[in-house]
């Protein structure tokens, strides 16, 4: 038994219309049911979520962007019985010549930035406190008790180290509070510099979905 193939055509390709008629085409889209509200409420929530985030994350890599763009020679605080943080202020690269006290010490780890931090106050110290972040890459510098890097506070740098704050505080008693001086020894500008790359695509992802964002509601007014 003989089958027969159907090929379509050109002359199957309606022509389209000529000046001043109506198109068919678009009498049938038309005629088409409009996606369902909830769809679309739910896409305008999720679309509204995510910049809201992206710019919340952006905002708290304000102080890593500023240490980035810091001056790379590092600035001496001298002895740190007697230094004083204010006369340099945030966001710097420092050097201070210090002996840890290992009494209040506390060691912690965070997820994204793998190894253990040894966090210990400045010994001999009288009044307002400094405490020191080393990593396990700064073991020569406890043994010359010089240590350079980052001047920042325990509720500075987007508050990543507001946890080890409040354990101080909670658990050791220690006179410790967000405005709190912390020297992160080895936190060089350089290594900073992804900071100002990460802030740029937050921004850039928050403004393509508030695009986005604007082109559905103005669909939706339409």
């Amino acid at each position: 038994m003989a089958t027969m193939n159907t090929a379509t055509t050109v002359d199957d390709i309606p022509a389209p219309p000529r000046p001043g008629e109506s198109d068919a085409l678009d009498e049938v889209l038309v005629g088409l049911s409009p996606p369902p509200r909830a769809r679309r409420r739910v896409l305008a929530v999720l679309l509204s979520a995510i910049p809201v985030a992206a710019l919340f994350l952006a905002s708290q890599m304000i102080d890593d962007v500023r240490y980035s763009m810091a001056p790379t020679f590092a600035v001496s605080l001298g002895d740190g019985r007697t230094a004083d943080p204010a006369s340099v202020g945030l966001n710097h690269y420092v050097t201070l010549r210090a002996a840890p006290s290992m009494a209040d010490a506390v060691t912690y780890s965070r997820l994204l930035w793998p190894g253990e931090h040894l966090v210990f106050p400045v010994a001999g110290r009288d009044g307002t406190p400094i405490y020191v972040q080393v990593s396990q890459d700064g073991a020569q510098a406890m043994a010359r008790g010089e240590f350079q890097g980052r001047l920042t506070r325990f509720g500075g740098a987007g508050g990543r180290y507001a946890g080890v704050g409040e354990y101080l505080r909670g658990t050791h008693h220690a006179p410790v509070t967000a405005d709190t001086w912390l020297l992160v020894d080895g936190a060089t500008p350089r290594r900073h510099l992804w900071a100002p790359l990460l802030a740029t695509l937050l921004l850039a992802i928050a403004l393509s979905d508030l695009g986005l964002l604007r082109r559905l509601f103005r669909s939706a007014r339409s």
